[in-house]
């Protein structure tokens, strides 16, 4: 087999594409595989001090441009992250003090939000967030999409589900006799997992996000 956009050639009895959202082995697998699309959110993070929050406690606030998300880190800091919607996409020139004085405005209506947001020492830049249509196409006798590239979860749970799919990936490996049943056998043992938390993802995603789903993003 060539692997896309290489000039190398290799052989192996089986191919396995952990390589995420954006996967070069889904469109090896199918050409007609769906590719990422802007899901009408993106997130900025990062630190703040000075603000005392309990520990242990996920914090999350529904506020009107998006959630607002926090919780106390080592040394009696805070992490956050602000997941905005928006059906554009963020200005990749802003500085620092620039995306922070666009956050103030956009949380000014949320007590905590605001706190936090005044007393950040370190930012993060922004993240477009993507979601992904169902993949129909996840495994033939010698190729497995596993993880992000096979069915991206959110909510939280990509790393999780990362490595649900890797132990069952290798059990079925060594509990049948050849790759094609092992692959048949782990996909059945995982679509229910998947379904249940691609469900959880698509709601916890159109939850942020006004109307439904967009379809892409524009620039500023």
């Amino acid at each position: 087999m060539r692997p896309p956009a290489s000039g190398r050639t290799a052989e192996a009895a089986l191919l396995i594409g952990a390589d995420g959202i954006r996967s070069a082995t889904r469109s090896l697998l199918d050409r007609h595989a769906p590719t990422p699309q802007c899901a009408g959110l993106y997130s900025v993070s990062g630190v703040a001090d000075g603000i005392e929050t309990e520990p242990g406690i996920f914090n999350l606030t529904f506020a009107r441009n998006g959630t607002f998300i926090h919780l106390a880190a080592p040394g009696g800091k805070i992490w956050w992250s602000a997941q905005v919607s928006s059906p554009v996409q963020p200005e990749p020139t802003l500085t620092d003090g620039e995306w922070l004085r666009r956050l103030a405005g956009l949380y000014r209506h949320e007590r905590v939000p605001s706190a936090i947001l005044d007393a950040t020492v370190e930012l993060h830049r922004p993240t477009l967030m993507h979601r992904l249509d169902p993949v129909p196409v996840r495994h033939s006798d010698r190729i497995a999409l596993l993880a992000g590239a096979a069915r991206p979860v959110g909510a939280g749970q990509g790393a999780s589900m990362a490595l649900e799919d890797a132990l069952v990936l290798a059990r079925s490996l060594a509990a049948e006799p050849s790759a094609a049943a092992a692959l048949a056998a782990y996909e059945a043992v995982r679509s229910s997992r998947v379904a249940k938390m691609a469900k959880a993802a698509s709601v916890n995603r159109d939850a942020k996000t006004p109307g439904r789903s967009h379809g892409g993003c524009a620039t500023w």
